[in-house]
């Protein structure tokens, strides 16, 4: 992942080497002195001191290069990335793998950055209501990937456990928040932790790097529907609305009570649970023909206006993802506040289709 993640390394580093042979000069002009040299420093021209002067220039040269060399980045150019491509290229990525709670001594793939699944989201308040588990702030989401050492140019790869789309897709929120402030040179690792440890790759405890200089350069809002944007959908009925939620939920059968405050669907949303376009083991997503096959026999558009939303705009971030990303649908948004702010008030109307 290179050796300094910031200008300020590379100013320490560069300095502690300058003045090292600088000392040497030094030590070479005295020890000439002794040996009855005249020492007038601003005028020497001795060939020895000369010989210094050069190295110091090369080698600060080559120093420079070095670190250029370890820092460079990659351009990565698809929103999924294999296990066998992060081997061949992890030294010029960041990987940050997402975990809902860090346990002491948690395995992760060598070298990646542990990111607490609580820090991703935040309080925000939305149309005048209080909301839980929200986009954060473009200064509380720079401060956080400053924390995890992301900069501008960082090229990241997210991962998680790999073990079932609920925690899949804590990565594809992380992905979409990346996206919403500007930052495109991001993908998922397919499979997760979970296929690059069957497959015996290296693994490790969380890495720490030097603070980032990540500073969030847009915030691109066609990527975002908003409680309102949601209800002019439902009134016009020219967005499909898909819920990402296991169908209980759609139906009405059950409900997260804690910041969900009725059972049910928005209206005319249509159901496809998030985990059908992941494969039956749950580690890896369906091939881009299976995806688009899948959203046809539910009659979901993959080219036109939709709106993914699930609970709290978790689910919701892997249907974003694969409608977005795997698909190219560019005219898919996520329903950040999904059925918390939906159904907070008891303002709008919740359908049920059995009801008890």
């Amino acid at each position: 992942m290179g050796l300094y993640r910031t200008l300020s390394d590379l100013k320490k580093m560069y300095s502690k080497c300058y003045y090292l042979l600088i000392y040497s000069l030094v030590h070479n002009q005295i020890r000439n002195n002794k040996r009855g040299c005249s020492m007038k420093v601003k005028t020497q021209k001795n060939g020895e001191t000369m010989m210094l002067k050069n190295k110091l220039l090369i080698f600060t040269t080559m120093l420079f290069a070095m670190v250029l060399q370890a820092n460079a980045s990659i351009t990565i150019g698809t929103p999924l990335v294999s296990t066998y491509w992060l081997s061949d290229h992890k030294d010029k990525v960041i990987v940050l793998d997402v975990q809902k709670k860090i346990k002491k001594d948690m395995k992760t793939i060598a070298g990646a950055v542990l990111v607490d699944w609580s820090k991703v989201r935040a309080k925000k308040t939305e149309e005048g209501m209080g909301l839980i588990k929200m986009l954060p702030t473009k200064v509380e989401f720079n401060k956080h990937m400053q924390s995890l050492g992301v900069n501008n140019n960082s090229a990241i790869v997210i991962t998680t456990s790999g073990d079932g789309a609920s925690n899949i897709f804590l990565g594809t929120r992380l992905y979409w928040q990346l996206k919403y402030y500007g930052h495109d040179n991001v993908a998922m690792l397919d499979g997760g932790n979970a296929k690059w440890n069957n497959e015996k790759k290296a693994m490790g405890h969380g890495a720490t790097l030097s603070k980032g200089s990540f500073v969030s350069t847009t915030e691109r809002k066609e990527l975002l529907a908003t409680t309102s944007d949601v209800e002019k959908a439902v009134e016009s009925g020219d967005t499909v609305l898909v819920d990402s939620r296991e169908e209980d939920q759609y139906l009405g059968l059950f409900y997260k009570k804690k910041y969900v405050y009725k059972a049910g669907h928005i209206p005319g949303g249509k159901s496809a649970f998030g985990g059908t376009f992941l494969k039956h083991k749950g580690k890896t997503f369906q091939t881009k023909k299976n995806i688009a096959d899948i959203f046809k026999a539910k009659g979901i558009t993959t080219t036109g206006k939709g709106i993914a939303y699930c609970n709290s705009g978790h689910w919701g971030s892997g249907t974003w993802f694969i409608q977005h990303e795997i698909l190219g649908n560019k005219n898919f948004k996520l329903y950040d506040g999904s059925m918390h702010a939906w159904t907070k008030g008891n303002k709008r109307l919740v359908n049920k289709i059995i009801y008890e």
